[in-house]
């Protein structure tokens, strides 16, 4: 008996340490949505999230009523299938349920912390409309300030955006 206490303890306490060691696996996830998510060549990627609203509405200035608390989004980002350079992108969810925010996107470098840090510029076309996105890895992205400083959430909602697949 006591034999068989002792190896179910080393058991629970391997158990326990492979837990405790165990990286998590940074996968796509399943859409949320009932829209199918878009895929093929000329897709980049598909990023969903919920956002705080009140603080974002500040950074992509826009209005929003006082009791605004959260948005969801989804982005689709777009590439050019021979040179799989960036092309347009699709802004849907909250603030943009009648019509998606299209425009043009861009790779480039450099956060206020991270000159060497990929980031996603939206429209860079037009600087004064721009939202920029630090990729994370090739599965999340990070919404930035206007300082170009990533926006830090809470336990409730954060600023990041997780690929997503059918």
């Amino acid at each position: 008996m006591k034999t068989l206490f002792l190896l179910a303890a080393c058991f629970l306490s391997l158990q326990k340490a492979a837990a405790q060691s165990a990286a998590p696996a940074n996968i796509p996830s399943k859409t949320t949505t009932r829209q199918p998510v878009a895929e093929g060549p000329n897709v980049w990627g598909v990023f969903h999230g919920r956002v705080p609203c009140q603080p974002i509405a500040q950074v992509i200035h826009m209005a929003v009523g006082a009791n605004c608390e959260k948005l969801k989004w989804g982005f689709t980002f777009y590439q050019d299938p021979q040179t799989q350079k960036p092309a347009r992108y699709r802004w849907d969810g909250s603030l943009f349920r009648d019509k998606p925010r299209t425009g043009n996107w861009a790779l480039v470098r450099g956060t206020a912390d991270d000159p060497d840090a990929t980031v996603i510029q939206l429209d860079p076309d037009q600087p004064e409309k721009s939202i920029y996105l630090l990729k994370g890895d090739e599965n999340v992205l990070f919404i930035l300030d206007g300082a170009k400083k990533p926006m830090v959430g809470g336990d409730y909602l954060s600023y990041t955006f997780n690929r997503v697949k059918n």
